[in-house]
């Protein structure tokens, strides 16, 4: 389920499932495992890129028009600089909960061999 978040005075639908990693990961040259280290070297481009993806599924999900690009995402972030944090709690809240639905779901992780 898509979370609003608001941005230049406006609540946007935001959504980080599957498809918005796919987009964050073709408009970064990322791959899925590049996901898990985000957070320690995330550049300028790839915390706006990753917004963007958000916000363009959030969007998908709650079937409403979207148009913007991620040079204004750099334009809301010179407002708004709360707004990437925000953004990267909604990203941690709902990769966290997909990780815990697979597990729900009978899906184990591997375990690590003891030594």
């Amino acid at each position: 389920m898509y979370e609003l978040i608001e941005i230049n005075k406006k609540q946007m639908p935001i959504f980080y499932g599957m498809n918005a990693l796919r987009l964050f990961c073709k408009a970064t040259n990322k791959s899925l495992n590049d996901l898990s280290n985000l957070g320690l070297s995330m550049s300028l481009d790839d915390s706006c890129e990753l917004i963007l993806a958000g916000l363009k599924d959030g969007h998908r999900k709650a079937g409403k028009e979207f148009n913007l690009s991620v040079e204004d995402i750099s334009d809301f972030l010179d407002d708004d600089m709360d707004l990437l944090a925000r953004a990267m709690d909604i990203f941690g809240s709902q990769f966290n909960t997909s990780e815990d639905k697979g597990n729900e779901k009978g899906t184990t992780l591997p375990k690590k061999k003891k030594s």
